[in-house]
């Protein structure tokens, strides 16, 4: 019996299957452009209206789908795999924070901070004398040849200036030149598309994905790293804030700002830029003249020691410039070495190149530089004055953010100074209340009128083969913006609602305006394919962890905990101070970042309680039975969806590292801030009362998916962000990496067919 459909699903069969042998049986250019946070809720409502026409268009030429992020839906966990094609257990990538090896300290999961020998390391001084006393003695010897001196008048003018010259070299080399300099490691593992890539002879050009600092060799190709590069100061990115209200104070604020209290507010003021720490000459001084004490006392008073003779000779802890500011009228003039700009409320300066002075040789040699705005908030009744995080001038690298290194340089001599720092947006100063709405707006948009420029240049060159870029706006506004859209949220207001709710939508709207310039610029040929690492979630209520575990007994802590955790003590304090009140003998489990437990398993941990085996499958099973079970009080709403186990979300693991639980969160929750640092609040639950009203970390990541598209009619079912790797590669005609977990989005028979074409 004839089927009136069937001729027209031969023909679409028939279409597809010419679409895979046409993606593959030539090497394709491919085309990525990434925005982080793009929530697929919002993209498909927002299509549907008519209001996004370019994703629209996308949808209707090539192919839409929800895109699963990782467990957790975190930025680095996430673009992690979308680089490598590994699940997390295996790209050792799967939280902002992790512990620190046999301790139970946290720090960055993405980048871990190291030193390296500069030149000879301690032998610097050595080789100085040498290669100093060398040259004045060649030099003493050449000019006696020249004047027709006797040989042993030469030879001993040929001693005397080598040894001043040695002396003179050993002092110059001891004083001016670092042993050791700051460098940085990168902790994922796996391998990345563009490294596969650019091994097999493709172009590549890889511009601000998340962790991949420091930047890593591409071949022919370039790379400017985004999320994972530090600011001056070492830290994600520490704005600053001059005031003279003495009543403003930081008190226990989660978020990252430095202040600086103004003694006056009127007249000429004479203030400070700070700059980065001298870990070279300070820090590292210290260290190593305190690793071979024999304990902590020895050590104190070496530390004491070493730090008067330093202050002795002038060497700060802290590098600092200063700053004039003169106030007239309703203007502040701002003077910072050669920079100057005049503004008043609401205007901003220029980027202002600043110079670190180190010592005579280093500045000579190689300079510290940074960069940083100004936006001056008010003079009356309060002189309040932004200044941004201090990037590193693009000319300044000391670890490479960019590769080449040279390329830094040449994306300033095209574009202009830029952001060099990977959150390039100020999420801080809102939440910590400095500023407002319009500051954070006026930050993006700059932000992202500078990338957008950048993809002009860059994605024009059709030479590439393979061009990945992201976008962070969509994750910020989000993080900052949601209440707006939210009557649930208790820092819901209806007045700023109606001014700024609409925003959340101009950012989708330049999203899809971005989207369709690359497709122009890609050109038809291309494979386009835009994509996103997690959605979002209104973010009403946090959980706090570490309560919970107190109050069922699966913590126990000295005494009653006072003051609350700040990103201070992790980027100041290097997390030093942390988890001091636990009773570890008589503790099972602690949670640290955003969702993660861990059991405070003997042979693992420092102080460990729980042994392997029965005892700690028991504590395994009753806390994720409690947890699941657990009713918020205020709402009656189950604030998570699941524990769990990590042999359950990752594969190929280590088990020394990995958290042993991990806890998602339904929508409208998240893990609270002070469990995040290891906190221990007095209640499970709180409202958060805070302008960062929206997130995805600790959410089940099936409720807060991204989106993916792509300009060809690929047949994808319920694809994942740890697919898009494998899939890329096969568009470039390369198998997947042996290690990789994702799959090809193209299927399988298309994939033979290609083969057999190729």
């Amino acid at each position: 019996m004839h089927h009136p459909s069937r001729p027209l699903l031969i023909a679409l069969c028939a279409a597809t299957l010419a679409t895979g042998v046409s993606l593959a049986a030539t090497k394709q250019r491919v085309v990525i452009i990434g925005f982080d946070g793009a929530d697929a809720g919002l993209v498909e409502k927002w299509m549907d209206q008519g209001k996004l026409p370019n994703l629209q268009r996308l949808r209707a030429e090539g192919v839409y789908s929800p895109l699963l992020p990782t467990n957790p839906p975190q930025t680095p966990v996430s673009w992690s795999t979308f680089a490598t094609g590994c699940n997390p257990g295996k790209t050792e990538i799967f939280d902002f924070l992790k512990r620190q090896p046999n301790s139970y300290i946290p720090t960055f999961a993405m980048v871990d901070e190291s030193r390296k020998p500069f030149l000879f390391g301690a032998g610097n001084p050595l080789a100085a004398a040498g290669a100093l006393g060398g040259l004045m003695a060649l030099l003493s010897l050449g000019a006696i040849f020249l004047l027709r001196r006797s040989l042993a008048g030469a030879l001993i003018a040929a001693l005397v200036l080598g040894a001043a010259g040695a002396v003179a070299g050993h002092e110059i080399a001891r004083r001016c030149l670092p042993q050791d300099v700051p460098d940085a490691i990168n902790n994922r593992k796996g391998k990345t598309m563009w490294a596969i890539a650019s091994e097999a002879g493709r172009k590549v050009e890889v511009f601000r994905v998340p962790n991949t600092f420091p930047a890593e060799p591409v071949g022919g190709g370039r790379m400017l790293s985004g999320l994972g590069v530090p600011d001056m100061r070492g830290t994600v990115g520490r704005p600053t804030y001059y005031t003279s209200d003495r009543s403003f104070s930081l008190g226990s604020n989660e978020f990252s700002l430095e202040l600086v209290t103004l003694p006056a507010r009127s007249g000429v003021i004479e203030t400070k830029i700070v700059g980065p720490y001298n870990k070279p000459f300070y820090d590292y001084t210290i260290k190593r003249a305190t690793e071979k004490a024999r304990d902590a006392g020895e050590r104190a008073q070496i530390r004491r020691q070493v730090e008067e003779d330093l202050q002795h000779r002038g060497i700060p802890k802290i590098l600092e410039a200063p700053v004039r500011l003169e106030i007239a009228g309703e203007a502040v003039t701002i003077q910072c070495q050669e920079n100057r700009a005049t503004l008043r409320p609401g205007e901003w300066s220029d980027w202002f190149v600043i110079h670190f002075p180190v010592n005579w040789l280093v500045d000579r040699v190689a300079p510290l530089i940074g960069i940083g705005r100004f936006q001056l908030f008010s003079v009356e009744p309060e002189l309040k004055l932004w200044f941004s995080p201090l990037n590193f001038h693009p000319d300044c690298h000391p670890v490479p953010f960019s590769y080449p290194a040279s390329f830094s340089s040449e994306l300033l001599r095209q574009f202009g100074l830029y952001r060099t720092i990977g959150w390039t947006e100020d999420t801080w100063s809102l939440p910590s209340g400095v500023g407002d709405e319009q500051h954070f707006l006026d930050d993006l948009n700059s932000s992202v009128d500078k990338d957008e420029q950048m993809m002009e240049g860059l994605l024009a060159d059709r030479s590439i083969d393979l061009y990945v870029q992201i976008y962070s706006f969509t994750d910020r506004i989000g993080h900052l913006f949601w209440r707006f859209m939210d009557p649930g949220h208790p820092l819901y207001d209806a007045g700023k609602a109606a001014r700024y709710a609409g925003e959340m939508l101009k950012a989708y709207q330049r999203m899809d305006r971005i989207a369709g310039r690359a497709a122009e610029l890609a050109g038809p040929d291309a494979v386009l394919i835009v994509c996103s690492d997690h959605g979002f979630s209104s973010f009403r209520r946090g959980v706090s962890y570490n309560t919970w575990l107190v109050k069922n007994g699966y913590m126990t802590l000295r005494a009653p905990e006072s003051g609350a955790r700040t990103l201070e003590d992790l980027f100041d304090r290097k997390g030093e101070s942390l988890f001091q009140n636990v009773d570890w003998p008589r503790t099972k489990a602690y949670a640290m970042g955003l969702g993660n437990i861990y059991i405070n398993l003997a042979g693992r941990e420092p102080q460990g309680s729980v042994l392997p085996g029965e005892e700690y499958e028991k504590v395994m099973a009753g806390i994720k039975a409690g947890l699941e079970q657990l009713v918020d009080p205020a709402t009656g709403e189950h604030p998570v969806t699941r524990v769990f186990r990590r042999e359950e979300i990752y594969t190929g693991f280590d088990p020394a590292l990995v958290p042993d639980l991990r806890v998602a969160n339904n929508l409208n929750y998240r893990v609270s801030w002070q469990t995040t640092l290891g906190g221990v609040p007095p209640e499970v639950f709180d409202d958060n009362t805070k302008p960062w009203s929206g997130d995805h970390c600790s959410n089940d990541p099936s409720l807060v998916r991204g989106i993916f598209f792509c300009n060809r009619r690929i047949p994808v079912r319920e694809p994942a962000i740890v697919d898009i790797a494998p899939t890329v590669l096969g568009l470039l005609g390369m198998p997947p990496d042996a290690g990789m977990d994702g799959r090809d989005l193209i299927p399988a028979r298309l994939a033979e067919t290609r083969g057999a074409a190729r």
